[in-house]
C-alpha cells in the first residue's frame, strides 16, 4: 500500500493544555533509517557484547509498546514526521532537538504506534 504523506494527524500534548503537534505518517524507509542508526548506536555503546546476547533476546523480547519504542532513533522519527505543532517556534530540526524529554517521548510513542504493525494482545 502507498503512503499518503499529505495526510496528517493532530495529537493533543496530554501534559499542555491546549498544545499540540502534527504529524505524518512514515515511509518505510524513514522507519530503517531510524531502526539502523539505533542499531550503530547501540553497537558503538556496547560492541561485542551485544553480539553474544542478540540471538537470546531476540527469542524472550516482549512485543510491547516500550520495547519498539527503543527499536527506533527518536531525532529521526520526528523530523520524518512532524509537520507542524501549535509552538510558536517554527517546525525545523533544531526545534524539534529542543522538546523536553517528556514531549519527545511522549510523539515518539505515538508515531511508533501509528506506524508499525498493531501490537500483540
Amino acid at each position: 500500500m502507498l503512503i499518503d504523506i499529505s495526510k496528517t494527524e493532530r495529537l493533543e500534548h496530554p501534559d499542555e493544555a491546549g498544545q499540540w503537534v502534527e504529524i505524518r505518517p512514515l515511509l518505510a524507509n524513514e522507519l530503517d533509517r531510524a531502526r539502523e542508526a539505533q542499531i550503530k548506536h547501540i553497537l558503538a555503546v556496547w560492541g561485542d557484547t551485544i553480539k553474544d546476547m542478540t540471538s537470546q533476546v531476540n527469542k524472550e523480547r516482549a512485543d510491547d509498546l516500550a520495547t519498539r519504542v527503543q527499536q527506533f532513533d527518536a531525532e529521526i522519527l520526528l523530523n520524518a514526521c512532524i509537520v507542524a505543532w501549535s509552538y510558536e517556534a517554527p517546525v525545523n530540526k533544531g526545534n524539534i532537538a529542543k522538546l523536553d524529554g517528556i514531549t519527545r517521548d511522549w510523539l515518539v510513542e505515538e508515531v511508533v504506534k501509528r506506524n508499525t504493525r498493531p501490537l500483540a494482545k
